[in-house]
């Protein structure tokens, strides 16, 4: 029997699923696109049919060409996006869609009617805002018919883990994104519960903690140990070996996520500081540590204006990036960059695609290193540095980093979210040791 464990990322754009052996081999994977209904800004999914997503990939996963004929699934983790969650009615069914962590429906004005800014950001470690699930729960109690008999909320990867086998859990580094957990007493938050009814489940638990075993899954995966796996981007940080004490994880994607890990708590003057720049606290995916996070449109803002030069191929994204190292700035820069977009200003005779780029590249990691510098103020000092991510690959990005942080790592994981959520089902099922804190995990077999 080869033994095998499975880690699944439900993300943004798609459901992912790798096969691991337990010498860190990649053996299959699969991914199919994340059920979205969008309307414009709006986005929201029925929850049923992400599970029959979900059930879709993991055949997937049993088709593929390198899956071992004598596989046996000895673990599943599952990670996801923060913030977007099912609402479930007391027979353990989904009363009401979920919606998209991006989008903007919500009740945070109700949130400020009981709750002043401060006492919230000192006690959930997020901006009050729509973001939180509090107030998108808080939305959909008074617009679908059905939420309010809902008896129980779990975030996206604990409804996975839930309709494949396992317990209802809170994994402690999603419950941290609902608006409804104390991130300093590590308790249930009573005044936001107050608002929505009293919605988590009674146990709360850490990335690689079991929390029963699979059912709902295809034969070859019956019996695995299943395990929340927490949020992505601390899943991601994990299997990329950066979730350690004093470290710092830039992931680069299509959205830019700095995360620091530290020991927690941090106190709650520290909390308030940070929420007023939109930096949140959360419990990691390690014992006894805290994430702070802070997230930029660094990506998505590079690839607006990648296509609005027409730049398409791998040869050509290369070859811009190469001519960006050794051009002139000009008088270009960015302004106004924000999720719906930004302006370019200072565009002359002189300007060129390549001038652009340099420009535009710069901005962005400046603005990335401001933030940086913020987070870090009451920070312990940084011990590592790790970069992740696509844009990793690109020079102009590699040499505007190295100049605004110093030297890094850079991780080649790729599907790091999936990885590290393989790696936690090892733990789960009792094959792969936990790494303390300072250490980074290993496979057993390798």
């Amino acid at each position: 029997m080869s033994e095998l464990v499975v880690g699944i990322d439900a993300g943004t754009t798609r459901v992912k699923a790798l096969a691991v052996d337990l010498a860190g081999a990649v053996r299959a994977e699969a991914a199919l696109p994340t059920p979205w209904e969008r309307s414009g800004a709006e986005a929201q999914m029925d929850p049923d049919e992400l599970i029959a997503t979900v059930h879709s990939v993991l055949r997937l996963l049993l088709e593929a060409e390198n899956w071992p004929a004598d596989g046996q699934v000895i673990g599943i983790g599952v990670t996801s996006m923060a913030e977007a969650g099912v609402l479930i009615g007391p027979e353990g069914n989904a009363v009401a869609p979920a919606i998209a962590f991006h989008d903007p429906r919500g009740r945070a004005d109700v949130i400020k009617q009981s709750i002043d800014r401060e006492t919230f950001h000192g006690h959930v470690g997020m901006r009050l805002n729509n973001k939180p699930s509090v107030a998108k729960i808080l939305w959909l109690q008074e617009h679908i018919a059905g939420a309010a008999s809902a008896t129980t909320y779990l975030s996206i990867a604990e409804w996975i883990v839930f309709r494949l086998g396992g317990e209802p859990v809170s994994e402690i580094s999603l419950v941290s994104r609902t608006g409804l957990f104390d991130v300093v007493d590590r308790v249930p938050w009573q005044a936001t519960l107050d608002l929505v009814g009293d919605l988590l489940p009674g146990r709360v638990t850490i990335a690689g903690e079991a929390c029963g075993t699979a059912t709902d899954v295809p034969e070859p995966m019956r019996g695995a140990a299943l395990t929340a796996t927490g949020m992505d981007h601390q899943s991601a940080a994990f299997a990329c070996g950066a979730a350690t004490t004093g470290a710092l994880f830039d992931s680069m994607g299509t959205a830019e996520a700095l995360l620091r890990f530290a020991p927690g708590p941090l106190p709650r003057e520290e909390l308030i500081r940070l929420a007023e720049r939109d930096v949140a606290v959360l419990w990691s995916v390690i014992p006894d540590h805290v994430c702070v996070l802070g997230a930029l449109v660094t990506g998505l803002s590079l690839e607006r204006i990648r296509r609005l030069l027409g730049v398409e191929s791998f040869e050509a994204r290369a070859d811009l990036a190469a001519r960006a190292l050794d051009a002139e700035a000009g008088e270009v820069h960015l302004a106004d960059v924000g999720h719906t977009g930004l302006s370019i200003v200072g565009v002359d005779d002189d300007a060129t695609p390549a001038g652009l780029w340099r420009a535009s590249v710069t901005h962005l990691v400046d603005l990335g290193q401001e933030l940086l510098t913020f987070m870090e103020a009451a920070s312990a000092p940084r011990q590592r540095t790790v970069l992740a991510g696509g844009w990793v690959h690109d020079a102009m990005v590699v040499q505007a980093k190295r100049s605004a942080i110093g030297e890094f790592e850079v991780s080649e994981v790729d599907e790091a979210g999936a990885l590290g959520a393989a790696m936690f089902a090892a733990i789960a099922a009792g094959a792969m040791t936990r790494p303390n804190a300072d250490a980074v995990p290993a496979w057993p077999g390798s």
